[in-house]
This record gives C-alpha cells, structure tokens and sequence, in this order.
C-alpha cells in the first residue's frame, strides 16, 4: 500500500498533525510505502511565500482584513463562488503536485491542510487518480474551503465539526469523529515534581506558560510585559518558537518582571513537559495547540485570536466551559490573578478539556487508511 500525508507549512499545526499521522502509520502499518510530503515542494518561490511568509504577515499586520476575507468566502451565498476560485488559483499553481499524485500513484491520500486535498479532489474527480482521500480538519469548525466533492472521509474535531459539515450538505457517512491528531506525548502525564527538577524551575510558584505557536506570532511581548502588573509572584514559561526578534525583546525586557521567576525558550520540542508543568497555559487559539492542552488537562487562556478560524475555536471551547478568552492586554492580569485564586474553576476547565479531548487521534486517522 502506498500512503501519501500532506500538508502545508501555513502555520505549524497542519505540519504537526501530518507528522503524527504519519507516525501511527509506520507504527500500524510498517510494511506500506508511506511519504511525508509538503505540497508546497516544487511550486514558484511566490506561492510558497504567499502560503507561509504572506499568511503570516497578513494575519500579524491586517488581521481584520483577514478576518472579513475568511468570512465573507464562508457565507453560503458565496461559498461556491469562493470553490471557483480556489480551482482556478489551484489549477494554476498546482501542477507539480498533480504530477506527483498522478505519477507516485498512492492508494490513499491523507492532507491536513485544504489545499491539497482540494487538488487531489479534483484529479480523482477527474478520473486521474483513484486514491481514497481523507481530509483531516484541523480546527474546530470548519471553512467551506475544506469541502471538496472527491473526498471520501473526513476526519474531524468534534462533534461540533460535524454537526457544522452535515449543516453544510456533507453526507454523515463521510465524517468521522477522530480528534485533531497529535504526538502520543501528549497523551501521557509526566510527574510535575521529577519535571521541575529536571528542567530548574521553582517548585513553589505557581505556573503560567505563554505559548506563541512554532512561528511566535502575535502580541506575545505586549502579553508577557503585562505580567509586570501582577503583584503576587509566578512562574512564567514563555516558548518564542522560531520567533528569534521577539526571544531577544523578550531578553532585554525580563527586568521588567523582576518579582517574577521567568524563563525564556526558543522552538522547543518538549512542550509537552513544559505543559506538565504548568497551572495554566495562555495561548493562541490554534486547533492543535488547543488539542494538545486539552489531552493534558491543562486549563487555557485564550488570547489574540486570529480573526477567523481561531476566533471560532476560542468561542466554541469558551461555550464548553473548557477555556476562557482573554480580555483586552490591560484585562489579562486580573483574569489571572482571578484564575490562580480559583483551583475549583481551573479543575472543571481541566476536566472538561480532557473529556473532550482525543489522545488517541493519531492512531485513528491511521486506521481510516486501511481498506
């Protein structure tokens, strides 16, 4: 059998869920031909930066004017009129991966990002490739973009996922409730006391980590400085991701939060400790991130969403209870103070997350691929 994974590095979300995938496919099926591959390789230098660099840039600089783009494409007048123009754009653009999935051949293709997915589609529609296609979701709602005629499943969230792609005309035999795939590490709690020692961080303070994504996007030094207006002492974690400009401000400013223990960290793989290590985790409301968190039982604080899809992430997991949204900067640090002072609240946000959450999404999404 031969698999395909796919996905594009807009964000690092989609890239985390194909490599966990990925993953509980060589661990389910080590004798199929599986490949890990960014649909991005090969295409013009612009198209790929508008994927990444442009994204990011927009979303950081106009995210209003993101925002009523994401929405305005979404509304069921212009849905069909938003899949046009994705079709034109990706017949354009998309060339070398119709040749790789036309010339690789693959009995399934599993994308965690539309694009892809939506060009694969096409080529099965067609009758150029007959893989089974499983569009895996990565938010908790979706856009109409991820909807696609040729796909065979997908693989969603919630059940709040997929009430909203029934809504919008997906047959129920399509959708399965998978979870939003993840590294097993995050299923598993490592033991806060060995961790604390093992990472030098004080075992008596309780524990904020402020998390920025794997690029470091958004207003995460204007978050981190209004931790100077907490009195009582923390510990705060913040990962800066790829973001070195905002690691080295951040340096510069830790004066600034003297009364409190701070420590600093780059593009890290053992969030998963850092998690387990933590009260609380503030956070852009990213799919994965969110995921992640909720298999930990770590209660979280949304902040600065991106107008759009984390905007929707963040109210729908406020509505369960399973997080709070961040106010204005100068709002954070009561919510804060307020929270820390409130371990019932914070173990029913715990609670709920993890209830919600699945662990095992991985390794679901993996079965899906076997005939």
């Amino acid at each position: 059998m031969k698999i395909i994974v796919t996905h594009v590095p807009a964000g690092s979300g989609h890239e985390k869920a194909a490599e966990a995938v990925c993953a509980a496919l060589k661990e389910q099926a080590p004798s199929a031909e599986i490949i890990l591959l960014n649909a991005l390789d090969g295409m013009s230098p612009w198209y790929q930066w508008s994927f990444t660099q442009g994204y990011l840039d927009m979303i950081h600089r106009h995210p209003q004017l993101w925002g009523a783009a994401y929405h305005s494409l979404d509304m069921r007048g212009l849905a069909w009129a938003a899949y046009k123009l994705h079709r034109i754009s990706n017949a354009s653009h998309g060339k070398t991966l119709e040749t790789i999935l036309e010339r690789y051949r693959p009995d399934v293709v599993i994308g965690t990002h539309f694009f892809p997915m939506e060009v694969a589609s096409y080529l099965k529609m067609k009758g150029r490739i007959q893989a089974r296609l499983i569009t895996v979701i990565t938010d908790f709602l979706p856009h109409s973009v991820w909807i696609s005629p040729g796909i065979d499943r997908y693989a969603v969230a919630s059940s709040w996922t997929r009430e909203e792609l029934l809504r919008r005309g997906v047959a129920e035999e399509r959708i399965q409730i998978t979870g939003i795939p993840i590294h097993p590490k995050f299923a598993r709690k490592g033991n806060r006391a060995e961790l604390v020692e093992k990472l030098g961080l004080r075992p008596d303070l309780w524990t904020v980590l402020i998390g920025a994504g794997g690029f470091g996007t958004g207003p995460v030094a204007e978050l981190v400085e209004t931790f100077s207006l907490i009195r009582e002492p923390l510990q705060i974690l913040v990962v800066t991701g790829k973001n070195t400009a905002l690691l080295r401000h951040l340096e510069a400013a830790r004066e600034r939060l003297a009364h409190h223990a701070v420590t600093l960290y780059g593009f890290v793989d053992n969030v998963d400790e850092l998690m387990d290590v933590s009260d609380l985790m503030a956070t852009k409301p990213g799919g994965l991130s969110c995921a992640e968190a909720m298999a930990k039982g770590l209660p979280l604080l949304l902040t600065s969403p991106i107008p759009g899809q984390e905007s929707r992430n963040a109210r729908l997991l406020e509505g369960a209870g399973i997080a709070l949204q961040a106010g204005r900067m100068a709002e954070i640090p009561k919510q804060i103070e307020t929270l820390s002072r409130d371990p019932a609240r914070l173990q029913t946000m715990a609670d709920l997350g993890r209830k919600a959450s699945f662990p095992e999404a991985a390794r679901t999404v993996a079965r899906m691929a076997a005939p």
